[in-house]
């Protein structure tokens, strides 16, 4: 049997062997096009040009936090995470959380280090990944990064000097965007990416008749990981006092520390008597007699460690205290995906009459009920004065 197919138009017959050329020829360039389909081509916060075959499936991450960002995007994210480091930083309320729903959180093999100084190539390949995130670029990382790409497995910085530019709604919108393409979830992470972008243009709209000269906007004491000795402070570069700002507050510790972070003296503190005074901590702190705020917490026990922080050192001499314009919030959140709430915090902390509306707790339900894999539950905020509405959803 002779096969062939006609040409309509002129009713000719093409013979079999161009008829199996061109099967070869459709075959081949489909196959190509399947190819071209599954690979990913991005660019990381870092400028790096970055291949992926295929969405990550064995994410190796140097940061336990990034499990926010990924059940943000995925309904499986323990799944992903073929290896971690530090998971005892991840707040323990939270923890268990995701322990309920994902029991095989606890078999997450911890590997590598928070900083590159205390991270080993061979130990983060060894649980074998397809890919590697790092949540902040630093030089010592460069290194490493090359020699994991060398085996074969990519590199991705999800936050970097690329970002450093962009404001903190875009830098999130950026990372998530990122994430969600490394991982083949494009369009839960735009529509996350565009939920912050909306969050933070409510706060700059109502904003944009506040006078924004330095000596008229509300002066703001952040006493990061508050302790006994006060008070360490976010610096100029930290992103923190690029919420604040935002939020239409002046961190005063940015204003003497240039770099990221440093320790404010009293007389300095005392000197400014802040308008508004805003700790910040988490579950890590409880062994350091600390403020204690985050998962698993109701806001009684939140507001009695607060209370606790703010009679110690002259903490009890600023009039904001006094005065009972103190607030707390968990410092995992202001490092995580939903700094977004910590922002909302501030603008209505620092302008509670013009934020009278704002309430993070409903931003957070909608949150748990739009992203999240495993709802987020607890105290991550709350103020000193109980007559304040708090952040218990």
């Amino acid at each position: 049997m002779v096969l062939q197919v006609f040409n309509r138009k002129k009713g000719a017959a093409l013979p079999a062997a161009l008829l199996y050329s061109l099967a070869v020829f459709w075959g081949l360039a489909l196959f190509v096009a399947g190819i071209a389909k599954a690979e990913i081509l991005l660019e990381d916060a870092a400028g790096r040009k970055v291949r992926l075959e295929a969405p990550a499936s064995r994410i190796v991450t140097n940061e336990s936090l990034l499990l926010l960002s990924l059940a943000l995007l995925d309904p499986e994210p323990v799944a992903r995470l073929a290896g971690w480091a530090a998971p005892q930083r991840f707040d323990k309320g939270m923890y268990q959380d995701f322990k309920q729903r994902f029991p095989q959180i606890d078999t997450i093999p911890v590997v590598g280090g928070v900083m590159p100084a205390n991270s080993s190539v061979e130990a983060l390949l060894s649980v074998q990944p397809d890919l590697f995130l790092i949540s902040l670029w630093q030089p010592g990382w460069e290194n490493i990064a090359e020699r994991i790409e060398a085996a074969g497995v990519p590199v991705i910085y999800l936050d970097g000097p690329e970002n450093a530019a962009r404001g903190p709604a875009d830098a999130t919108a950026f990372s998530m965007t990122l994430l969600g393409k490394a991982i083949g979830r494009d369009e839960q992470a735009s529509s996350f990416a565009d939920f912050v972008k909306v969050r933070y243009a409510f706060v700059a709209e109502r904003l944009k008749n506040i006078s924004t000269k330095q000596e008229n906007t509300p002066k703001v004491l952040i006493d990061a990981h508050a302790v006994d000795v006060c008070c360490a402070s976010p610096g100029l570069d930290n992103r923190i006092t690029q919420y604040l700002t935002l939020a239409g507050g002046n961190n005063i510790g940015s204003d003497v520390i240039a770099g990221y972070d440093g320790q404010l003296s009293p007389e300095y503190v005392l000197s400014i008597d802040p308008d508004v005074y805003i700790a910040t901590g988490g579950p890590h702190l409880a062994g350091q007699g600390g403020l204690v705020i985050g998962g698993d917490m109701d806001k009684q026990a939140a507001r009695a460690s607060l209370r606790a922080v703010t009679q110690r050192s002259i903490r009890g001499d600023l009039t904001s205290i006094r005065d009972g314009r103190a607030f707390a919030v968990s410092h995992q959140f202001s490092n995580s995906a939903l700094s977004v709430l910590v922002f909302e915090c501030f603008a209505k902390w620092i302008h509670p009459a013009l934020f009278e509306d704002l309430e993070p707790a409903d931003t957070l339900a909608e949150i748990n009920r739009r992203f999240m894999a495993v709802p987020i539950t607890g105290t991550f905020w709350v103020s000193l004065n109980e007559t304040q509405k708090t952040a218990t959803p």
